[in-house]
C-alpha cells in the first residue's frame, strides 16, 4: 500500500486529506499532506475540479498545480 511504500501521500482536497488520514494505517497518517501546503502564498487549500469551470477552469487548475510542484520540488530538495 501506499502508506508503506512512499514517503508522502498528497491530497488534491480536504475530502480527500481527511480520508487518507482516516484509512492511514496507525502511526502512517503524518505521511498525508495537502498539495498547496507547498504553495502557500496562494492562500489557498484546495485545488478545485477543473471540469466544473471550462476551460478556464483548466487553466486555473494548471496555475494551481505548478505552483504546488515548484514548492513541493522546493521542498524535497531542502530535505537532501
Amino acid at each position: 500500500m501506499d502508506f508503506e511504500r512512499f514517503d508522502l501521500v498528497l491530497a488534491m482536497d480536504e475530502a480527500v486529506y481527511d480520508h487518507l488520514r482516516r484509512v492511514a494505517p496507525q502511526g502512517r497518517s503524518r505521511k498525508v499532506r495537502l498539495f498547496l501546503e507547498f504553495a502557500p502564498q496562494l492562500g489557498r487549500r484546495d485545488v478545485p475540479d477543473p471540469y466544473y469551470g471550462g476551460a478556464a477552469g483548466f487553466e486555473d487548475v494548471l496555475d494551481l498545480v505548478e505552483e504546488g510542484a515548484r514548492g513541493l520540488l522546493a521542498a524535497l530538495a531542502a530535505r537532501e
